[in-house]
């Protein structure tokens, strides 16, 4: 019982409010009295909208109170014209009340239903009915052309009103009956975020300000700086998506009129009546290259949102091809397991240290992955053989960076990867002559540093793990290697980076790549010194 009363309590309230505001309305078209009985703008209109859409049949019986109580125009000469043209006023709030705007579908969907019943259909009947009105009691008879001209104007007067005030109260109350869910999120984030909120506000300021300059003491025509509107509209939308463009649209038109009446006014109401249509022009275009704009910015944001999910999914696939080929080097060596994957962390440690980001860094993470590749075509004789290879064995174990090379050039994303792989045997020194000698006579920076860095993280970690043919090396002995060859075998630059990297590790960033350390390394690389 407690709860019907408090409904209609609040339903009581509503109506008695939209009443009062239609009255309020209604009123204010004085401020826009363009003459002839015409307002340029009919703000009950936007108020009839809202009240039909929120409130449905109380919310036109409050309107139909409102005229009733502050009429305006034609429904000032007599109680029988006061009650026709609140009529229509009624008229105006109940197409919308009529029609359910409900929240499904697309944006697109959204807006034509409600541009439709919210802002067309309704303002013509009005218009019918108001033009019968105002052609039974002129004081003298009106030709055809004045009658099409009442007609305009009062339906356009009437659907301005709607885009500029009722239609941007909507998407701040509810928002739904306009925007579906990515476009509301788009336009909430547009509203919010300062950073693209207040250059569109700067830019309305701005071009009001030229206008309140230049019309009057250059006599530069209103409606050329106004056009300049468009561009906050287009931001609008743009950022902000159809949401964006509507309410750019508002804020933008409502500038645009308080300015035409402002500057124009003091001539005369005739300069106002005859500026009307042009006005009403540069309304529409804010109104459609709003509504244009944010659909296909909001078409945009779908297509693009789908383009990442496309990438992403490409980037996953490619991710298990890549994590496939490294189990299947590992299926073939036994003795190396997570060694690619301990190298391919770390290589990516190192190189973001050395300055490499973004695709790059990705590239040096899929080479490290995959810098021993070719050893899939290298017999498991050789692979597992305990004890020192033979020159000839050499030779075939060698023969994995060609092998790996062949594979690679095969697979269009991995062919930026290639250099890496091919080159991560290369000394620093360049020499050919020795037991672990550069496969192609590359030396100092002429190895890509991609190539560079594998190089190092891969016999630092080789080192620390067991071989077939030896044991694994302590941290001490490891890192002391690492500074006799920096110079030599080594770059030098991306030695000192790596121990730079291990001297501040954390016990659990070292365990998951070298089980074998056990915790952390100051002591060894101070004992390595």
């Amino acid at each position: 019982m407690k709860t019907r009363v408090a409904v209609r309590t609040a339903q009581a309230l509503g109506v008695f409010g939209i009443a009062v505001l239609t009255a309020l309305a209604n009123s204010m078209s004085a401020e826009f009295n363009a003459g002839h009985g015409v307002s340029l703008l009919f703000p009950a209109a936007a108020i009839a909208v809202l009240a039909g859409m929120f409130f449905r049949w109380w919310g036109v019986a409050a309107v139909f109170a409102g005229y009733l109580v502050s009429p305006w125009g034609p429904a000032t000469i007599g109680l029988e014209q006061t009650f026709f043209f609140a009529l229509t006023g009624a008229l105006e709030a109940a197409i919308p009340a009529a029609v359910r705007f409900q929240e499904t579908g697309p944006t697109v969907n959204r807006v034509l239903r409600t541009v439709l019943y919210g802002a067309i259909f309704n303002t013509l009947v009005s218009g019918v009915a108001g033009v019968i009105g105002i052609w039974t009691w002129a004081a003298i008879p009106l030709t055809s052309q004045q009658i099409a001209m009442s007609f305009v104007t009062w339906v356009l007067g009437d659907m301005m009103a709607i885009f500029l005030v009722a239609f941007p109260t909507i998407l701040l109350l509810k928002p739904g009956v306009l925007l579906d869910d990515d476009a509301r999120l788009c336009f909430r984030k547009w509203v919010t975020g300062w950073r693209a909120f207040l250059p569109f506000i700067v830019l309305i300021a701005a071009d009001i300000a030229a206008m309140d300059i230049l019309v009057p003491r250059a006599g530069i025509n209103i409606h050329w700086l106004g056009a300049f509107l468009v561009g906050p509209v287009l931001a609008g939308a743009v950022f902000g998506g159809v949401g964006g463009g509507l309410l750019a649209a508002g804020i933008s038109g409502l500038a645009y009129v308080a300015e035409v009446v402002h500057l124009l006014l003091p001539a005369g109401r005739a300069a106002v009546f005859q500026a009307i249509m042009t006005t009403y022009v540069t309304l529409a275009i804010f109104i459609v290259a709003g509504i244009v704009a944010g659909i296909f910015s909001g078409r945009n944001r779908v297509l693009l949102h789908e383009l990442d999910e496309h990438r992403r999914l490409l980037q996953k696939n490619f991710e298990s091809v890549v994590t496939a080929l490294a189990a299947a080097i590992e299926a073939k060596d036994k003795t190396t397991e997570g060694h690619v994957q301990r190298v391919a962390r770390l290589a990516s440690r190192v190189g973001r240290r050395l300055g490499i980001e973004g695709p790059r860094l990705e590239i040096l993470r899929y080479a490290a992955i995959l810098h021993d590749i070719g050893k899939i075509g290298v017999p498991e004789l050789i692979l597992n053989k305990r004890g020192p290879l033979t020159h000839d064995e050499r030779k075939v174990m060698e023969s994995h960076v060609t092998i790996g090379v062949e594979i690679l050039e095969t697979v269009d994303l991995l062919r930026p990867a290639i250099p890496s792989i091919r080159y991560h045997q290369e000394r620093w020194d360049g020499r050919t002559d020795m037991e672990y000698p550069g496969y192609f006579g590359l030396q100092g920076e002429e190895i890509p540093l991609e190539a560079r860095i594998i190089a190092v993280v891969d016999a630092f970690d080789a080192m620390t793990n067991d071989r077939p043919y030896r044991n694994a090396m302590t941290i001490a002995g490891a890192i002391a290697e690492l500074r006799r060859e920096a110079g030599h075998q080594f770059d030098p630059a991306v030695v000192g980076t790596l121990l730079a990297l291990l001297e501040n590790e954390k016990d659990e960033d070292i365990s998951d790549r070298w089980p074998v350390l056990g915790g952390r390394t100051e002591g060894w690389i101070a004992s390595s010194g």
